[in-house]
């Protein structure tokens, strides 16, 4: 690996469980501990902003605003918001007053996200990989008798079976 690179992990994680919508990832950063694990700087910026904003904005508007703080091209924007668009992260309305153009808004909180995040990784991990997981699960969480690792296997397992429906 080169100096100053940043590691990346690519997996296609698609899923749609309990949630009306489908998270899709294609690349985690495992050295990010914020939204960024799971997208790039940019997405992760406007999605915050997204969410503070909390109600529809227009890429003309949102881009207005983001360049207060940071100097960022309409067409950049335009680029961010269709990719959280494709991976199910932000809806979008078309509006043709004042001529054609979307509205977009957060679909998720930042709290469902994470929640979707770490549920795409762990079903991923448990179905390719149960016992390495739930070893290192009960490490981790210093789980020391037995039958707290039989609990947590059989949760787990759970987990992993609701992921292959």
């Amino acid at each position: 690996m080169l100096s100053g690179s940043t590691e990346r992990v690519y997996i296609r994680l698609t899923t749609s469980h309990s949630w009306d919508w489908e998270l899709k990832l294609f690349s985690l950063r495992p050295r990010n501990r914020d939204l960024r694990f799971a997208l790039g700087d940019l997405e992760a910026a406007v999605l915050r902003e997204l969410w503070a904003l909390n109600k529809p904005v227009s890429v003309k508007d949102f881009q207005a605003k983001a360049s207060r703080s940071r100097p960022v091209a309409v067409t950049t924007i335009a680029t961010i918001l269709d990719r959280l668009h494709q991976k199910g992260l932000v809806s979008r309305e078309l509006v043709r007053e004042g001529g054609p153009h979307y509205l977009y808004k957060a679909r998720v909180t930042e709290q469902e996200f994470k929640h979707q995040v770490v549920d795409s990784v762990m079903g991923t991990l448990l179905q390719g990989f149960n016992e390495v997981t739930v070893a290192y699960l009960a490490e981790r969480m210093g789980v020391a008798d037995n039958q707290d690792r039989r609990v947590l296997a059989k949760y787990l397992d759970r987990l992993r079976k609701k992921g292959k429906k």
